[in-house]
């Protein structure tokens, strides 16, 4: 009779486990997650979000993001140029290891720029941000160098890539990135708190 009930027993906890639902995570349409060109110095303009998954090297072993989101935005004077890239994972740590990966790959330092720093005149902290880094550098040489800089972060099961081309420092500087940067923590934050 005991090992009627044990077997019982394991096999309710068995069914139980086994057909008990784990919460889908629901999250905001991706795109939603993209700022307009409101940051930005007066007649920027943004691109329309790209969904499309760009193309995977051969020798990658697959996609671990599950959605993704391209923006571009440019002034037509032909200050600057820059885009943003968010992508979702299916987890926390697929996301970490993105980062690790983009901070690796947009930060090292080449023989065609100088050395990744932040600059003096910008300085933000992110507010929700697991980790995060921003800088900038100089790429090309002698009087054919020009600034560019990068904000990648990872928020949650996000990471969020940012990157902008300085060609006239006249027309946008390094402080015009701090509202950029703002917006997208805001953007990301809403997102983050919207899932808590």
């Amino acid at each position: 009779m005991k090992r009627v009930l044990a077997l019982l027993i394991i096999a309710l906890w068995v069914f139980t486990c086994c057909t008990t639902r784990q919460p889908i995570a629901e999250y905001p349409p991706i795109d939603q997650l993209l700022i307009d060109e409101t940051p930005f110095p007066t007649g920027w303009v943004a691109g329309l979000p790209d969904t499309n998954f760009p193309p995977l090297a051969p020798w990658t072993s697959g996609r671990k993001e599950s959605e993704y989101v391209y923006r571009s935005f440019y002034d037509p004077s032909g200050s600057g140029a820059g885009n943003i890239v968010i992508q979702r994972f299916r987890c926390t740590q697929d996301a970490a290891r993105e980062y690790e990966h983009e901070i690796e790959v947009t930060f090292r330092d080449t023989e065609w720029n100088t050395p990744w720093i932040a600059p003096s005149g910008l300085t933000f902290w992110s507010v929700a941000a697991d980790q995060y880094r921003y800088a900038c550098s100089l790429e090309g040489t002698a009087e054919l160098a020009r600034p560019e800089c990068a904000y990648i972060a990872q928020y949650g099961v996000y990471v969020l890539k940012f990157h902008i081309d300085l060609y006239d420092t006249r027309m946008i500087t390094y402080t015009d990135l701090l509202p950029v940067f703002r917006a997208l923590d805001e953007r990301m934050t809403l997102a983050l708190d919207s899932k808590r």
